[in-house]
């Protein structure tokens, strides 16, 4: 009876053993190999700047980078920073570039800094590395389609606008004429200094311009011609068409209620951008399916 005792007690020990000369260790995982460039020195990209058909309603911006090298880009990080910009845009998303692909990299737009000219802004890209590091890739950018100058430009004149009167376009039901398809809205604006004068006001790609309420034809530009005096509010009636009567066109608008508006601030002439409100918005996207019966 003690034999069995003895095996098991010998079998224990040996166990031990081995345990204590070669404990089991869990094997560590293999490395994950990232497959990307090694260094900068086999990065190859170039950088755009452009604005899509939706970026002026969120005042929004597309750095476009190009992969033109053999390897993915992966983009972790993206700045970007001009002597035109209020301050540098920063984008905290990774992106993967693959080779011979174009992404955009969506930004929104700072405030203009208008003490120096346009000047396009530099990429600052952060890259992962095959060894699992990273690198700062920089790109000078090129303006794709001729926007960025006017860009600054507008937005230098509208910062200057909106130091002296504040600007609103309203649905007025009160002004619709149905026989004539016309809907009714109005400019409202608040002076903070005199002399500021409305010239104009321009039509958008759903929304035409009457002379009059019961005026058939359509303009594309409206002459106000309103000299305010300092804390003055005006209310201009604005006569407005549809443009277009496709319902695609009304379901995926994108600057359809972004009225042009034309400014003279004591000699300095140039136009700024009235983003209609939400509630407007709702307001006139009903009346033109109402007026085009859909």
């Amino acid at each position: 009876m003690r034999r069995p005792i003895a095996i098991v007690t010998a079998v224990a020990l040996v166990m031990a053993a081995l345990s204590g000369c070669s404990p089991l260790v869990e094997p560590e995982p293999a490395p994950v190999v990232i497959d990307a460039p090694s260094s900068l020195d086999e990065v190859s990209a170039t950088a755009e700047v452009y604005r899509t058909r939706s970026d002026p309603a969120r005042g929004g911006l597309q750095l476009s980078v190009s992969n033109t090298g053999t390897t993915p880009l992966t983009v972790l990080h993206a700045v970007l920073d001009s002597p035109a910009l209020a301050e540098a845009i920063e984008r905290d998303r990774t992106t993967v570039i693959p080779p011979g692909a174009t992404r955009d990299l969506a930004l929104l737009l700072p405030p203009p800094r208008c003490d120096g000219g346009p000047t396009l802004p530099e990429a600052v890209l952060t890259v992962a590395l095959a060894s699992g590091a990273t690198a700062e890739l920089r790109l000078p950018t090129t303006d794709r389609i001729g926007q960025w100058v006017d860009w600054h430009e507008r937005a230098c004149f509208a910062e200057a606008a909106a130091a002296q009167v504040d600007l609103e376009v309203r649905r007025a039901p009160a002004l619709d004429d149905p026989a004539a398809g016309t809907i009714g809205a109005e400019l409202v604006a608040t002076a903070r200094v005199s002399g500021v004068r409305l010239v104009a006001i321009a039509d958008t790609v759903l929304f035409g311009l009457r002379t009059g309420p019961t005026d058939s034809g359509r303009v594309s530009t409206l002459a106000l011609d309103r000299v305010l005096t300092a804390a003055e509010t005006m209310t201009v009636p604005i006569w407005l068409a549809a443009a277009r009567c496709d319902p695609h066109a009304v379901a995926e608008d994108k600057q359809g209620t972004l009225f042009t508006v034309h400014l003279d601030l004591d000699g300095e002439t140039g136009t700024t951008t009235v983003i209609a409100a939400d509630e407007t918005r709702a307001a006139l996207y009903d009346a033109i399916a109402e007026t085009c019966g859909f």
